[in-house]
């Protein structure tokens, strides 16, 4: 998992240090997301879930509202019922296409590579992801 965790390392340091005109970089644009949550069912136990993601990327390209970008993530899962599915850590490596716009949507497209370590049953599971994503906001107040 060290070695993962260091090519991680490596390729975000080795995205920071390139000259940034001799590649016309777009920018480096990161991002996380996560989530706290307290599940509690009306039989059994009550399970706290602590889950999310961070990552930091470089926008090489961009078309517009849309940059082609390749990144360096953390994802990361834990719960007091310690359930093997939900308690893990994972770097990663990826690939993607993120398209903003300006009323209200953004999506992404993209492959990712993980290494995810599960913390009760001490295994390591690597994976190739391929994804798409989306999120959307709206205000129903009309603006003056």
């Amino acid at each position: 998992m060290k070695r993962y965790c260091l090519a991680c390392l490596l390729f975000i340091v080795f995205s920071f240090a390139i000259s940034a005109n001799a590649f016309a970089i777009e920018g480096f644009r990161g991002s996380s997301w996560g989530e706290l949550r307290w599940d509690i069912p009306t039989h059994g136990t009550p399970d706290l879930w602590l889950y999310g993601w961070a990552k930091q990327g470089v926008d090489w390209v961009r078309w517009g509202n849309t940059t082609l970008n390749t990144y360096a993530t953390l994802r990361y899962s834990i719960d007091t019922e310690k359930l093997d599915w939900n308690s893990h850590i994972g770097p990663g490596i990826g690939i993607g296409i993120d398209t903003f716009t300006p009323k209200g949507l953004a999506a992404s497209w993209g492959v990712e590579y993980i290494w995810d370590r599960f913390y009760e049953s001490d295994r390591t599971e690597q994976k190739v992801v391929f994804y798409m994503n989306w999120f959307g906001w709206w205000d129903l107040k009309k603006k003056p």
